[in-house]
């Protein structure tokens, strides 16, 4: 009996969509003023953040585990080095981010 209900709702979930009107509008793109200010320097900030936390990340392991071979006393859990490798690399990211910010407002853009 389950396996008849399920073959069911799989058939309607698939034909459903089928059977519906297709949607027609047209694209418009969006506007400089429709969003605010600050939803435009969150968005930037969040792109570079996330973007240069693929460098960061590492460029943090590698610092990491030179300090650690140099003698830098470190956890003996894995997860814990890699938890501290990525605040690392999460405290670079936001460092660049906010550096960005401050180099956008003294410029006046």
């Amino acid at each position: 009996m389950k396996r008849i209900v399920a073959a069911v709702l799989i058939i309607l979930t698939v034909l459903t969509p089928l059977s519906a009107d297709p949607i027609e509008y047209e694209y418009e793109p969006y506007e400089k003023e429709e969003f605010p200010i600050w939803t435009q320097e969150l968005r930037r900030a969040e792109s570079i953040f996330f973007g240069s936390l693929v460098i960061t990340f590492p460029v943090a392991m590698g610092i990491y585990n030179l300090a650690a071979n140099l003698g830098m006393p470190t956890p003996s859990e894995d997860y814990q080095k890699v938890l501290q490798q990525a605040l690392i690399a999460g405290g670079l990211s936001l460092i660049i981010a906010g550096t960005d910010w401050i180099i956008g407002k003294v410029s006046g853009d």
